[in-house]
């Protein structure tokens, strides 16, 4: 049974291969816009967005800051760091907000690019002190992500550039835990719903059937299928 959700969020994925084509630049309005809003311990708002061209002076160091996965990003129009000061917000509970309230801020302005027809793919691979050169990010900043920001490309269209290592990515389905394993009532362990009223996927069997599905739709003699 699927839940009806917004379909920006439905349809959301962090995509491997970008076009490298531009988009148009009025569509930076509403991805600041829906950042700007999202939700903030006291309203500190301690995020800061840089956004790199791929014509952009700083943008072949900043792509050395990449480790070899990531590679892929670079296709990418844009590539975007968000820093901030731990200084500069809450730290309850000796908890990092800063770094939460960025990924609040980040994760609205994935949801409009989704709306944009844009896709963000967020990484974790890259070497803070090179983006913090790169870009001249205060010493006392944290840099908390980079992501990629474009259109996706048609996979079927450069299926053969790609390595081997990309396409066995690609080929993995997009599956979720059950909400048994971590929705909870009450306390931690106990079910946020009763067993009756859930129809929780059976993520092998997803993965086994999409994996094949997808597979067999990039695979060159059927580029003429669509996936699923």
């Amino acid at each position: 049974m699927e839940i009806t959700i917004l379909p920006e969020l439905r349809k959301r994925k962090s995509p491997l291969v970008f076009d490298e084509k531009d988009f148009e630049n009025e569509k930076l309005i509403p991805l600041v816009e829906a950042a700007r809003w999202a939700p903030s311990c006291s309203n500190n708002q301690s995020w800061n967005y840089i956004f790199v061209h791929k014509k952009a002076p700083t943008r072949e160091a900043l792509e050395t800051a990449l480790t070899r996965g990531n590679a892929w990003a670079k296709r990418a129009p844009y590539l975007v760091a968000v820093a901030a000061d731990p200084a500069q917000d809450c730290n309850d509970n000796d908890l990092p907000f800063y770094d939460y309230n960025a990924g609040l801020s980040v994760m609205c302005l994935a949801v409009e690019a989704e709306h944009q027809g844009l896709r963000v793919h967020q990484m974790a691979g890259w070497k803070e002190p090179i983006v913090k050169q790169t870009l001249g990010i205060p010493a006392n900043f944290r840099v908390v992500v980079l992501f990629a920001l474009g259109y996706e490309a048609d996979i079927k269209t450069v299926w053969d550039t790609l390595d081997e290592r990309t396409k066995s990515k690609l080929a993995r389905p997009r599956v979720r835990k059950a909400p048994s394993e971590n929705f909870f009532s009450g306390n931690f362990g106990k079910s946020l719903f009763e067993p009756a009223t859930t129809q929780e996927p059976n993520n092998h069997q997803s993965r086994t059937v999409i994996s094949k599905t997808v597979i067999a739709s990039y695979h060159p003699r059927n580029r003429q299928r669509t996936t699923t």
